[in-house]
């Protein structure tokens, strides 16, 4: 249970027992007319005040500063008993909650500490404290009718430290369910990094590695193109040459930005320049029609991207065209606080592995490409929604936060 928590727990806690100890006071007068001091009142009010302080300085507070808090409950009830007949009053089982709330929000010495004081309050309790005092009517009874008295009293509590406990108890499990929820949705994330940090070590290797034979290639297709035998060749030469820089600027981004914080941590730009950054890296076959559709946006609208979420955008976009398409529409919307990407295809759709790190299907096997995107989109607070799953097709909805101005 966090620091929040447990200081809301307790606030209701203890307004639990104010208002209990203020019915308690007004029951037993006008029931069993047993009359207890109007003291009773006043130490419910100081304790609703000291309540409302704990409260207003509950940020500053700490182990040691919540387990002072606890054993203020203990003198509280402790001297609540002094006042309404000692240990013999059946609600006495109320000093257990503080030890309870310290047995699971606290460390052990607390836990015992505090034990060990409500101990010595019950034992006090036994000697020291106001007998009862009842109207003359009822002297003649009291001795019949004060163990029935007792015994409804011990009943009352039991079914008030019943409940209390399976409140404590059942937010206690709530919350360690809630906490290893998030260590393993940590453990994931962690994997899904180490994931994504060895294929980008892998990347930048194989970008190395890729720029000698791509230097070699070129070298050759300018030597081609020098041949005066091969002028018939020049335009597929000349399509051969742009492709092997097209790869040359691919590889030179990833070996620029892998391992750079700027490219974990991006950088501000406005709407309008990344959809013309997404739009520009788009290269769709001539065997699929591209139709855009891009939303009205004001230069005050940004963003936080960088080239890596670019190439997410793109990778997914060219999944599109890759699954059978024959025509792809991209479309923008921009709402209060996201800029949406609607991709919408009629190939054969995607399966609901979308995004998990599973083998590449894929002729050349990219497929790791679109599980590397839905990472990227994430660590930027997007998300990714596949809608309309079927064989006619598929609609990808990409969700990135705008900042807010």
């Amino acid at each position: 249970m966090n620091h929040f928590s447990r200081h809301v727990t307790a606030f209701w806690l203890r307004n639990f027992l104010i208002v209990g100890q203020i019915v308690v006071w007004f029951t037993t007068r006008n029931i069993w007319n047993i009359i207890y001091p109007s003291s009773v009142l006043t130490l419910s009010g100081m304790y609703f005040l000291i309540n409302i302080l704990f409260w207003l300085t509950r940020k500053n507070s700490n182990d040691w500063i919540f387990f002072f808090q606890l054993l203020i409950d203990i003198v509280e009830l402790s001297l609540f008993f002094y006042l309404t007949g000692g240990s013999s009053n059946p609600f006495t089982w109320f000093l257990l909650i503080p030890i309870i709330f310290s047995a699971t929000t606290l460390r052990s010495k607390h836990t015992w500490l505090l034990t060990l004081s409500a101990v010595i309050s019950y034992t006090l309790l036994i000697k020291f404290f106001q007998p009862v005092s009842m109207e003359a009517s009822m002297h003649h009874n009291h001795h019949q009718t004060s163990f029935s008295q007792h015994l409804i009293g011990m009943w009352l509590g039991f079914i008030v430290i019943a409940l209390l406990l399976s409140w404590v108890i059942i937010g206690l499990v709530n919350n360690i369910r809630r906490k290893d929820s998030q260590l393993m949705q940590a453990s994931l994330n962690q994997a899904k990094n180490d994931k994504i940090l060895a294929l980008a070590t892998l990347a930048t290797g194989s970008a190395h590695e890729l720029g000698t034979p791509l230097a070699t290639i070129n070298i050759i297709i300018k030597e081609m193109l020098k041949n005066p035998q091969l002028v018939d060749f020049h335009k597929q030469l000349q399509i051969v040459e742009s492709q092997v820089y097209r790869c040359k600027d691919s590889l030179t981004q990833i070996t620029a930005s892998t391992g750079t914080t700027q490219a974990i941590k991006g950088k501000k730009l406005t709407v309008g320049k990344f959809i013309e950054k997404v739009l520009n890296s788009i290269h769709p076959p001539e065997s699929v029609q591209l139709e855009t559709k891009v939303c009205e946006f004001t230069n005050q609208q940004q963003m936080i991207s960088d080239k890596t979420l670019v190439q997410a955008l793109v990778n997914i976009i060219n999944n599109s065209f890759q699954a059978e398409s024959t025509k792809v529409v991209l479309k923008s919307e921009i709402s209060s606080d996201e800029l949406n990407f609607i991709i919408t295809d009629n190939g054969k759709g995607l399966d609901e592995e979308f995004g998990k790190p599973i083998d590449s299907d894929k002729e050349f096997g990219m497929g790791l490409g679109l599980f590397l995107a839905h990472a990227t989109i994430q660590r930027f607070s997007g998300s990714i929604n596949v809608k309309d799953v079927d064989s006619s097709g598929t609609q990808i909805v990409i969700s990135l936060p705008i900042l807010q101005t």
